[in-house]
């Protein structure tokens, strides 16, 4: 039977951290079950941006630490590494955190400024990534996830960590190709399945609930998820986080090609397993493909999902402007303007504002069949 490990964790205090780590591998058999010594090993945080490690935006520093440690205690090599969305992988690193663990510790942070094509024939959707080249010179591969809403996939945990393995220039391409939540959903399987991670980590010490993954609420939790399965655990995560887990997008995908037991058949075990929580959801693209004929889907889609507005809050920085994928926002007067012509609705513009002046609203037609179940 697969198996997920929830565990508590009160803090980030170093030691209850470190002991919280400790419990979930004792639960999955050991760290040496999965590394092995001389093993090269990527640990994967969400580095979302370069803000503060209280802020609940990024992988707690930490969990990364502790993530360091068990690997060297096996006589493995970790590495760490990510591609943020905004600023350089260095100095998000300094400003989360990360890059103080990573010194203290003596282990190398990893640039991925550099992008090297890799074929993959076998891809549902997508047959070749273009991956920072730094992340494929390892032998094994750890994602150190975040428990967030997604305003896109309604949750981001483990498998969805894996995007940050995308040169940041190279991320926008994918919204331009995957408009629909589903498209995307398989793209992060392929990914997945590509990079097979030997173990997925979640640091739910603290969460963020609503408009994640970055302009949510931050909401304490005190438990880390910890299973040789990313779609398991991202499961486990979402049921905890109070979500219809099997309904959501990279769930469904990866219950129908049975990369992953449904929620009845995983045994979950550790000192938080019977611990749940309500968390506040995102507002959210609705895949409604099964739930209405593809005619109406076509000829209302500006109608059936929820466009972005700026509200009294922007400052006119730029940020999602620079950052739209189809180019769809101009500067006018010190306050962005969105091109709802072009918007692909995929909501970089909400996940990187910096002041949180980005809202969701639904069209009349979404609002009516909302309310019509």
């Amino acid at each position: 039977m697969q198996k997920v490990a929830v565990v508590k964790a009160d803090s980030y205090d170093t030691q209850v951290v470190d002991q919280a780590m400790q419990e979930l591998l004792t639960h999955l058999g050991g760290i040496e079950k999965f590394i092995t010594p001389g093993d090269k090993v990527l640990i994967k945080p969400n580095m979302l941006e370069g803000v503060d490690k209280d802020k609940s935006v990024t992988t707690h520093p930490e969990v990364v630490r502790a993530v360091i440690r068990a690997v060297k205690a096996v006589g493995g090599i970790p590495v760490v590494g990510d591609s943020p969305g905004l600023g350089s992988t260095v100095k998000v690193a300094e400003k989360c955190g990360i890059l103080e663990v990573c010194q203290q510790e003596d282990v190398e942070l990893l640039d991925f400024n550099e992008s090297v094509e890799m074929k993959y024939p076998q891809g549902e959707i997508v047959k070749s990534f273009a991956l920072a080249k730094a992340c494929l010179d390892v032998d094994k591969v750890i994602s150190v996830a975040k428990m967030k809403t997604h305003s896109f996939m309604v949750v981001t945990g483990a498998v969805k960590n894996l995007f940050g393995l995308f040169v940041g220039h190279n991320k926008a391409q994918f919204h331009l190709r995957m408009k629909k939540m589903s498209d995307f959903a398989h793209l992060l399987v392929d990914l997945h399945q590509y990079m097979k991670p030997c173990l997925a980590i979640i640091d739910g010490i603290s969460g963020m609930e609503g408009a994640g993954p970055r302009n949510g609420d931050k909401i304490h939790c005190g438990i880390m998820l910890a299973s040789d399965n990313s779609f398991a655990v991202d499961l486990v995560m979402a049921d905890k986080m109070g979500f219809a887990a099997e309904r959501l997008p990279v769930a469904m995908i990866a219950l129908q090609k049975g990369l992953t037991p449904p929620l009845a058949m995983i045994e979950v075990v550790g000192s938080a397993r019977q611990t749940n929580f309500q968390f506040k959801k995102p507002r959210t693209v609705e895949d409604l493909e099964n739930k209405i004929p593809g005619w109406i889907v076509r000829l209302g889609q500006s109608q059936l999902t929820a466009r972005p507005h700026i509200n009294e809050r922007c400052i006119g920085c730029g940020r999602c402007a620079k950052h739209c994928p189809p180019e769809a926002i101009i500067i006018e007067n010190r306050k962005a303007v969105i091109d709802y012509r072009a918007c692909i609705r995929c909501y970089c513009c909400q996940e990187l504002c910096p002041e949180n002046a980005v809202t969701l609203k639904e069209r009349v037609l979404l609002r009516l069949l909302h309310r019509l179940g």
